[in-house]
């Protein structure tokens, strides 16, 4: 439970991710960029408390490495799982030190609720699909990501079906190591087919890693399940859905998972980059108030507005 001593700050991956940056690509995050170091800088004081849920933030981490292409299998040893990727001659060193930096933040944060708390028949059932249904419902969009995700499940069910082509049965029944350089050679062969550059720089780099990643856990789902190549057409597709539905979560959904848990922990401040987020909480908080059946003091709100409040308490 966080300090009621202080104001409690809740952060997810995203946040850290900023933190952790030694600047900005994006101009228009320049000004939540030093604002969010003006709040850690209070929480190392003292302050106020910046805490997060275990759970979910691991949860985070698999997900928002598995997109660079890094396969986190263990993560009570994340550093390890780095470690092991850039011994790949492909590895992104870079992204490797960034991602060191967010793990060496994560560990200096207040530990609150795990994933029990919320789901399944626990103490608080169905919470969160509560807040889901809520901060959720409206329009979905203009389907660019259905046709996003069409093409990304093209190239990955044509990886999986070349794999025999790479792997040795040997190499198959190995369930401890991750084959970067092998699932990059897959992965090299089929993008030119999708007039996709077969590179992890340039234009086409994060998209690719993104692919690897996936890829990734495709091989390593197919192993525990298929234990001879080639893998068959059906099987292909039961793997995909998996992978899919597991590590392409969209970020509406990981943020809906934090508020949630700030939301049964009494946090003061849900700290989030997405303005669009913080106005649709803002504008239907008394609809969740009436689905929770409870008061909330929850605000959700930018490292800018919320240093603004800061200053004026």
């Amino acid at each position: 439970m966080a300090n009621k001593q202080r104001t409690s700050v809740y952060v997810d991956y995203r946040i850290l991710d900023l933190i952790a940056g030694a600047g900005v690509g994006d101009e228009a995050l320049l000004s939540e960029w030093n604002a969010v170091r003006s709040i850690w800088e209070r929480y190392k004081h003292e302050a106020l408390s910046l805490v997060t849920s275990v759970d979910e933030m691991e949860l985070d981490f698999v997900i928002q490495m598995n997109r660079g292409g890094l396969c986190v299998t263990d993560t009570f040893q994340i550093t390890d799982n780095i470690d092991n990727f850039e011994h790949w001659e492909g590895a992104d060193h870079s992204d490797a030190e960034h991602w060191r930096a967010i793990v060496e933040l994560y560990d200096q944060l207040d530990i609150i609720s795990g994933h029990d708390d919320l789901v399944g028949e626990h103490t608080h059932p169905h919470f969160y699909e509560k807040v889901a249904r809520v901060l959720k419902e409206g329009p979905r969009g203009d389907g660019s990501r259905s046709v996003a995700f069409d093409e990304e499940a093209a190239i990955l069910r044509d990886c999986a079906a070349a794999l025999h082509d790479v792997y040795d049965m040997q190499l198959w029944a190995d369930l401890k190591h991750i084959q970067y350089g092998l699932n990059w050679k897959i992965l090299q062969s089929v993008l030119p087919k999708y007039s996709r550059s077969a590179t992890l720089n340039g234009e086409d780099a994060a998209l690719n890693k993104n692919l690897l990643g996936l890829l990734n856990r495709l091989v390593n789902i197919g192993k525990k399940s298929c234990p001879r190549l080639p893998m068959q057409d059906r099987h292909i597709d039961f793997v995909l859905d998996i992978v899919r539905k597991k590590y392409c979560q969209e970020n509406i959904d990981r943020s809906i998972s934090h508020i949630a848990h700030s939301l049964r922990n009494g946090i003061d401040y849900y700290l989030t980059t997405d303005t669009e987020l913080a106005e649709r909480f803002a504008a239907r908080k008394q609809n969740l108030q009436l689905a929770l059946g409870t008061s909330i003091h929850l605000e959700v709100l930018c490292p800018t507005e919320l240093r603004k409040r800061l200053k004026t308490a």
